[in-house]
């Protein structure tokens, strides 16, 4: 069985993802999307190509900003049986690969899982919003970096939303409506309460400042639950975490 790594980066995070790659193993592959990448950027690369002695790191330079953009790309160039989102500031754990397997092994009717992800010092970032199978609210707390998919003809169908996520003008939420789409088509998704990597604790995706992390709220919910329904528990989500907003036009 093959796993797909796959990693979005700017030019600029390339030596990020040098230092995250684990040694060699034959049963794991990386696929690098560095996106908006200029010409400039790629002759440099060409030019010193960091991961000349990798056979299992491929870099595909890509025109398009934005996470989304690269991380439906990674899908697409993805040869594995398996797939593993990650970002270039992420330490993986040593025995990720076997983590990934065993958990669909053992969950054969799953076509996607989620994994905890830790901060440097241990602690549990994002904790899960269920112990066992996945649903529409469930999802609504998994960040990109938790989920691994198993990748097939219907799976690879299955894309990110592209006027969501970091580098678009709507930055969060594009997770939960990618995982959306695999319940929406009867697909099974289930959490594992196991690490598969550590991650520093900041993140975009946990920002509730500023107009497009609403819009991005609200698009989200429009796109899971529907534009009636969606609209309804937007509503009740700022009435929840009124106390939390620190609106920013500028």
């Amino acid at each position: 069985m093959l796993l797909s790594v796959l990693i979005s980066c700017l030019y600029n995070r390339l030596d990020g993802v040098y230092s995250m790659v684990l040694p060699v193993n034959n049963n794991v592959e990386y696929i690098v999307i560095v996106q908006g990448a200029n010409n400039e950027e790629v002759f440099k690369f060409n030019e010193l190509n960091f991961f000349s002695e990798r056979n299992d790191i491929k870099v595909i330079f890509d025109n398009n900003v934005g996470v989304t953009f690269s991380r439906n790309k990674a899908i697409d160039i993805a040869t594995g049986d398996m797939a593993l989102f990650t970002d270039d500031d992420v330490t993986l754990e040593s025995d990720f690969f076997e983590l990934v397997l065993k958990s669909f092994s053992d969950l054969p009717e799953c076509d996607f899982l989620t994994f905890n992800i830790e901060s440097p010092d241990g602690d549990l970032l994002k904790p899960p919003l269920c112990d066992s199978f996945h649903n529409l609210r469930s999802i609504l707390g998994v960040g990109t970096i938790q989920i691994a998919i198993r990748l097939n003809d219907a799976t690879k169908r299955i894309k990110f939303p592209l006027d969501l996520g970091a580098g678009s003008k709507y930055p969060n939420c594009d997770e939960p409506v990618y995982l959306s789409k695999f319940i929406k088509s009867g697909k099974v998704g289930a959490h594992i309460n196991k690490t598969i990597c550590k991650h520093p604790v900041e993140s975009s995706g946990n920002s509730l400042r500023g107009f497009p992390s609403l819009m991005s709220r609200f698009i989200a919910f429009r796109y899971i639950f529907g534009h009636f329904f969606g609209s309804f528990i937007f509503i009740v989500f700022i009435l929840k975490n009124i106390k939390k907003f620190s609106l920013d036009h500028n």
